[in-house]
């Protein structure tokens, strides 16, 4: 039986080029690692026989970056052929120069093109910004791509996690319930390392253990176990249809103070000496 599912993720790579804070993907961490063409096909193959998305998203981490972008569209076109599925591929526009047979790509697959858009204020992440933003319009205008510009300059954003690296701490209000109820990923369905997972703050957590020496308060979260595509029916129902559940409470359920988002061009460094004097504290809270 193929269960329908609102929205399916990929992400084709870890790498970004930006460092925008309170990453629910955890990609403003300086991960790195790209999904081979290998290991796309045989995900897509194996899950486009259980689960049909009505939206199926390419991301990163900046997507862009992974050189074989089109083979990876043709793909998952070639999967999902029926139109049932919308794919889109969300960029932060700056590596688009990297692809200029990607507009006829786009057209190709029927796959549509988001470009999120971080800032006006910040310099530095407009002057990179700016070229592919014309050449996305571009090819909206002149070549009839789908192109939607999100912006996000004066959204005002909330952490699902406190701190940056080893001194990341989770929420833990206790109140899983309400935690999914303001849940901004809770249809981002993750497909990783060819399994299903609920959503990227959990799929990529292993990755920050991996990389950061992380609170022991981290482990119950680190024993999230995804969904194997050997699953029964009722299994993969089971999982489809449940909503929140203890691993939940690594994300905020009480009012958290909103916060604008500073320059995402900011490297690392800024990042981790940003967070050595406030260690101790988020830690301690």
């Amino acid at each position: 039986m193929v269960y329908d599912v609102k929205q399916l993720e990929l992400h084709v790579t870890h790498a970004c080029n930006f460092t925008c804070e309170g990453c629910s993907h955890y990609s403003n961490h300086g991960h790195k690692g790209n999904i081979t063409l290998e290991e796309c096909e045989e995900w897509l193959y194996t899950w486009s026989k259980r689960i049909r998305p009505k939206v199926f998203t390419i991301l990163g981490g900046e997507p862009t970056l992974h050189k074989d972008l089109s083979d990876i569209l043709y793909m998952v076109r070639g999967m999902f052929p029926d139109p049932y599925t919308e794919i889109d591929l969300i960029t932060n526009a700056t590596g688009l120069h990297l692809h200029p047979k990607l507009p006829h790509i786009l057209l190709a697959t029927q796959a549509n093109l988001a470009v999120s858009i971080h800032s006006i204020e910040h310099m530095n992440y407009v002057r990179k910004f700016k070229r592919g933003y014309e050449i996305a319009k571009d090819w909206k205008n002149g070549m009839g791509v789908h192109v939607e510009f999100w912006d996000f300059t004066n959204k005002e954003w909330i952490r699902q996690y406190k701190g940056y690296g080893d001194k990341m701490m989770p929420f833990e209000d206790e109140n899983p319930k309400k935690s999914w109820k303001h849940c901004i990923s809770k249809d981002a369905l993750q497909l990783h390392e060819g399994k299903l997972w609920k959503c990227p703050p959990l799929a990529y957590l292993p990755m920050q253990a991996e990389k950061y020496n992380l609170s022991a308060k981290w482990d119950e979260y680190l024993k999230y176990k995804p969904l194997e595509v050997e699953c029964t029916d009722e299994e993969l129902k089971n999982f489809l249809n449940k909503k929140e559940e203890s691993f939940c409470s690594m994300c905020p359920a009480n009012e958290v103070e909103p916060y604008t988002k500073p320059d995402p061009t900011m490297p690392i460094s800024y990042w981790e000496n940003r967070n050595d004097n406030m260690g101790d504290v988020i830690r301690e809270s």
